[in-house]
C-alpha cells in the first residue's frame, strides 16, 4: 500500500528556483515579504485541502506534498501518480486552494 508522503518546507525556500514554462500568479510573493516567517502567516489553506484540491484535478494517488516556491509565489506542490503510471504534479495556491498550474512531472 502506498503511503501519502507529507512534507512542509517552512524555511529554505529556494529564491528564484523557476520551473515553470508558464507564468502563473499565485496569492502570496514572497519576495514582498521582510521574512520567510511573515509569508508563511498568510497561508490559510492546510496541506490535507490543497491535497483534496489537487486529487479534485488529477485523478490518482498522492506520492508527494510540500509547501515550495515557484516563480516567486509561494505555492503547495502536489505530486500524484495516475492510474496509467504518469506523474503529474499540481500547484495549489495556499490562499484559495484555487489550482494554478497542472503539468506532467520530468
Amino acid at each position: 500500500m502506498n503511503k501519502l508522503i507529507l512534507s512542509l518546507i517552512a524555511t529554505g525556500l529556494l529564491a528564484g528556483s523557476s520551473v515553470m514554462a508558464d507564468d502563473f500568479k499565485g496569492s502570496i510573493k514572497v519576495g514582498l515579504f521582510d521574512s520567510e516567517k511573515k509569508a508563511m502567516h498568510q497561508v490559510t489553506v492546510t496541506m490535507i485541502q490543497a491535497i483534496e484540491a489537487a486529487k479534485k484535478s488529477v485523478d490518482g494517488q498522492v506520492v508527494k506534498a510540500k509547501l515550495d516556491e515557484e516563480d516567486d509565489y509561494l505555492v503547495y506542490e502536489i505530486k500524484i501518480k495516475t492510474k496509467e503510471g504518469k506523474e503529474m504534479e499540481v500547484l495549489v495556491d495556499p490562499v484559495t486552494a484555487k489550482i494554478l498550474k497542472v503539468d506532467k512531472d520530468d
